[in-house]
Parts: C-alpha cells; sequence; structure tokens
C-alpha cells in the first residue's frame, strides 16, 4: 500500500515553507512560536538563494557553521527551532531522511507546537519506513495545526496500518469520520475496511463495504459488490446474501459471476432447486470448469434429474478420470433405468480397477440384471479386502447366492455378514429364513 501523491504534495509543501523564511515569516500559522532573534533571520535570509538554487548542500553547511559559532560563543540561537527546521528540509530534500528526523526532533523539542515540523518528521519517517513514528507524527502535526486537515489524520491512520497497528488506525478513521464527514473519501474508506477486516471486524466494516459497492462505479463498483457477497456468506447472512445475488443477476442478467455467486449462496442456504437453477443459468452464459460440471451434474442427480447429469459426468471423465465421479455415472443410468448402460461404462472407464465402492456399485448392477453368478464373485472380491464395504459385500453375497440356490454359499455369506454391526439384524434374519427353508 503507498501514501497516494504523498511525496510530490510535500515536496512543494517544503518549497513553499522555505522560501518564505527570507522575509521572516513563517510559511504557516503553527510553525514556531519563539522569538526570531535577528542572527536567526540574518542566516535563514543568507540561505535563500541557495534553497531557490536548490543548492542544499550549501545551505546545510552555513546552517551547520551558524549553529557551531553560536555554541562556540555560547549563544542559543544556533538551537532556535527555525533554524533546526531549515535543517531538516534540506536533509529531506537531499533525501538523508535519517538527519532530517533527528533536526526534526530537535525542533519539536524545543517547541512541541511546530505543526510543519511534526509534518515534515513524518514524511521522513514514512520514507524510512519507520510507519509507527510516521503515524504518531502525523498525529501531533494535526493536533498542533490551527487548521485541521483531515488529510493529515488520514495519512496518520494509513502510517499505523503499514506499521501492523490497525486498532490506533481504526481508531484515527473513525475520529476522521466524526470531525470531517464530508472530507470522506472513498479511497480512505477502502483503507479503513481493510484495517477492520485486519481486526476481524467484518460487521463493523460492513457499513462501509455496502456504500463503497453503492458509490463506485464499473469495475470497482463490481470489485466492492463481490465483497459484500464474500462477507455476507462469511458472517452466515444467508439472507443478506441471497437478496444481494438476485438482485444482481436482475441489474445484469448477462454477467455470469453473479448466477454463479447467486448459485453458491443458494447452496450455502441448502437450497439446492434454486441453485441448481442458478448454474444452468450460469453455464448458458459461460463455459463451465471440471469441477461446475461435477457440481452441475450432482445437483441435477440429487434432485431427481440423471437425464442431465449424465452427460455432464461423461464430459468430466473424458478430461479426468475419477472413480467417485463414475460411480456417479453409473447411478445416473441405473436411475434412468439403464443398467446395461451403467455397467458398460463401469467396464470401459474402470475396466482393472480394484476400488471397493465402484466394485460394490459393479455387484448391485449385476445383480439387477440377474447376474447372480458374476455378482457373487465380485461382491466376495469387496468382502475380502475388508474396507468399510466389506459387510455390505458379504450380505449381498449371500442374497446373490441364495437366488442361485447355492444354500451354502449363501449361509457362509450370511454368518460373514452378521459379524458387522450395520448388516447384523439383516444378515441374521436371513439366516433365520435359510434355517427355516432348509427344515420345511
Amino acid at each position: 500500500m503507498s501514501m497516494p501523491k504523498l511525496h510530490r504534495g510535500w515536496r512543494l509543501a517544503l518549497l513553499l515553507i522555505m522560501l518564505a523564511f527570507p522575509v521572516g515569516v513563517s510559511a504557516v500559522d503553527n510553525s514556531s512560536r519563539q522569538p526570531m532573534p535577528p542572527a536567526v533571520r540574518l542566516v535563514l535570509a543568507r540561505i535563500s538563494p541557495m534553497i531557490k538554487a536548490e543548492d542544499y548542500p550549501h545551505a546545510v553547511e552555513a546552517l551547520k557553521a551558524f549553529k557551531a559559532r553560536a555554541e562556540s560563543s555560547g549563544g542559543t540561537d544556533g538551537d532556535h527551532p527555525e533554524i533546526g527546521f531549515a535543517l531538516g528540509n534540506c536533509y529531506l530534500m537531499l533525501e538523508q531522511h535519517a538527519s532530517a528526523v533527528a533536526a526534526y526532533k530537535r525542533v519539536v523539542a524545543r517547541d512541541e507546537t511546530h505543526t510543519a515540523a511534526w509534518l515534515n518528521m513524518a514524511k521522513a519517517c514514512y520514507e524510512l519506513e519507520q510507519y509507527a513514528d510516521a503515524g504518531r507524527a502525523f498525529e501531533k502535526g494535526y493536533a498542533t495545526a490551527t487548521e485541521k486537515s483531515p488529510q493529515t489524520l488520514y495519512y496518520s491512520a494509513v502510517a499505523h496500518m503499514l506499521a501492523g497497528n490497525n486498532a490506533r488506525a481504526v481508531d484515527l478513521f473513525r475520529r476522521l469520520a466524526d470531525a470531517h464527514p464530508d472530507a470522506l473519501k472513498p479511497e480512505w474508506k477502502e483503507n479503513w475496511v481493510q484495517s477492520l477486516l485486519a481486526m476481524d471486524r467484518p460487521r463493523q466494516a460492513l457499513p462501509l463495504i455496502r456504500d463503497l459497492a453503492r458509490v463506485y462505479t464499473g469495475e470497482k463498483k463490481i470489485q466492492w459488490q463481490e465483497i459484500l457477497l464474500y462477507q455476507y456468506v462469511q458472517l452466515d447472512m444467508p439472507k443478506a446474501a441471497i437478496a444481494l445475488a438476485q438482485r444482481l443477476t436482475r441489474q445484469a442478467p448477462t454477467v455470469a459471476k453473479w448466477w454463479k455467486a447467486l448459485a453458491h449462496v443458494q447452496l450455502s442456504a441448502r437450497k439446492e432447486a434454486a441453485a441448481l437453477a442458478a448454474l444452468t443459468i450460469y453455464s448458458y452464459l459461460t463455459p463451465l470448469s471440471l469441477d461446475e460440471k461435477k457440481l452441475l451434474a450432482d445437483l441435477n442427480l440429487q434432485l431427481g434429474i440423471p437425464v442431465k447429469a449424465a452427460p455432464l459426468y461423461e464430459a468430466y471423465l473424458k478430461e479426468k478420470p475419477n472413480p467417485r465421479v463414475l460411480e456417479r455415472l453409473a447411478t445416473a443410468f441405473q436411475q434412468m433405468g439403464r443398467p446395461e448402460t451403467a455397467l458398460a461404462r463401469i467396464d470401459t472407464l474402470a475396466s482393472r480397477s480394484h476400488d471397493p465402492a465402484l466394485q460394490l456399485l459393479r455387484g448391485e448392477l449385476l445383480y439387477e440384471l440377474k447376474r447372480y453368478d458374476a455378482a457373487v464373485v465380485v461382491y466376495r472380491q469387496v468382502a475380502r479386502a475388508k474396507g468399510r464395504h466389506a459387510g455390505r459385500a458379504w450380505l449381498m453375497a449371500g442374497y446373490a447366492a441364495w437366488q442361485m440356490h447355492d444354500w451354502a454359499a449363501s449361509k457362509n455369506a450370511f454368518a460373514h455378514a452378521a459379524e458387522y454391526k450395520a448388516e447384523k439384524r439383516s444378515a441374521t434374519n436371513a439366516l433365520r429364513q435359510l434355517a427355516q427353508q432348509s427344515a420345511n
């Protein structure tokens, strides 16, 4: 972050202040109020041509020589605030910022009300990246000034932000808003928002974000609308998020990002049907990414529209093989009453896959197609892998063997299934029925 136009503006201000010295008139109301001895006036008049010619090194030499003579004679004129201020200004123009800071510190030590010294010290500290010191100096410059400049208070807040002291920055922004409400620029509010968000105070930032989304135009407006929408979601404000997203889609119905945003806030609010509608419109406005295709397919499958889900899953799998997506594709065909197609897709796209969930679905499709012998083989393979699907696989292996009238294999599979908590009741009931059937 930078301080807009600070360098050029302050350079001009410094020139104006120093050019006023020869006639002995303070350039600002709050320069030193201490009487200016003739010797001080004389040396300031002597360096005036040097300043005009931007001959700052010779001006520095003249000021330092004056201070040395005054000190050797036991006088105090060399420590006069305006001598130190002029010396600091020359150092600042020479970009010798550390020397400038030292000079300005001596000035305010003698005259704490020297506004121009505080402000120029702030500039020098800023250039040295001593942001905390710059912030404090700007504050002192504002406090000692007869005419309170809102820009000075703003610079103080930004300097404290750069120093990582966002709490102080927020206090200053609040003070700025209270003292100068009409001077508060949108750009200043942006930094205020950043300070609040850095302190994890998003709710306090919301009024400012709303205002920025309202006053800006073009890309800046869109940026702050997105930020506002994001904050609504993060703050768990679904009604506000949905209302904003809906308004944005009405205002700009051909802007794809607003339909995508609406889909996501609807999903966050668990309004899947509304999310599906928004995401479908979004898909008409812009090509979908892989993840977006998957999300649109998942919503269609979840809401009982497998005919729309299947082509999206197939498009996804052409670009990126994924056993979970293949599983959902097969489920979509299964829901469409096309188990043969579902099985063919698994056999084609994952013929060598040992993914347990996918193989379990393959077994269920074989069972549905009454290919019980093949189903038993698949179920036993899954069961023997001893993963989280093992109990279900043993249970289904028992049913498939039962359909083949292989009572021994069925009993063996149900006995294994009964060892699993989730399948114990169904397996026990099946074993009881098998026993009754054998008794009869």
